[in-house]
């Protein structure tokens, strides 16, 4: 292993059809008068991403009590599948008359409406790599749904040059795992 000053890097965006034609439409012509490089919505949300929180795993253990009160313990029998958290979080920058807090916002008001019938956004997934930009392996997040959105402050004295972010949660059902790097690639 060679270390290297920059660090392992992934890649994520949201896929085609992910933000709704409601929302698109309604959101498009602010984007057109914008001098910003983006002719969609996605092409928007997608640069502005920050930081993916992974899912995290715990590995649950049995305990028995053995002869003369020694405890000992052993792994559980609880499925691979559930070890996970199943629940992750994207951070991104907050942008200019929060624009894109507004499309997310729409974006799960529209997810949550019952008229409504889909029951799963997307799925989605995760390429990690390594610090050259080869994709070390896949996440994928398996009938994801987005639960949430984090709240927004708004005050007069915010003024100062700073980077602010929101955040998406969401929860998937299932997570798979596909190693990418393969020998003699």
């Amino acid at each position: 292993m060679i270390l290297n000053s920059k660090g392992s890097n992934f890649y994520f965006v949201f896929p085609k059809g992910f933000f709704p034609e409601s929302v698109t439409n309604k959101y498009l012509p602010y984007l057109r008068k914008q001098p910003i490089p983006y002719d969609t919505i996605a092409q928007m949300m997608n640069s502005t991403i920050q930081s993916i929180t992974f899912p995290e795993r715990q590995s649950g253990t049995v305990e028995q009590t053995r002869y003369l009160g020694k405890k000992q313990k052993y792994k559980g029998s609880v499925p691979i599948q559930d070890l996970f958290t199943q629940d992750f979080t994207v951070t991104f920058k907050l942008l200019d008359g929060y624009i894109n807090y507004l499309v997310m916002m729409d974006t799960l008001l529209w997810f949550l409406d019952f008229k409504n019938p889909i029951q799963y956004d997307y799925d989605l997934s995760i390429r990690l790599m390594d610090n050259s930009g080869n994709i070390i392996s896949t996440v994928g997040f398996k009938k994801t749904i987005l639960t949430a959105i984090s709240n927004l402050t708004l005050g007069y004295t915010q003024n100062s040059p700073e980077v602010q972010t929101f955040t998406l949660n969401f929860s998937c059902n299932f997570i798979e795992i596909h190693l990418e790097a393969k020998e003699g690639v």
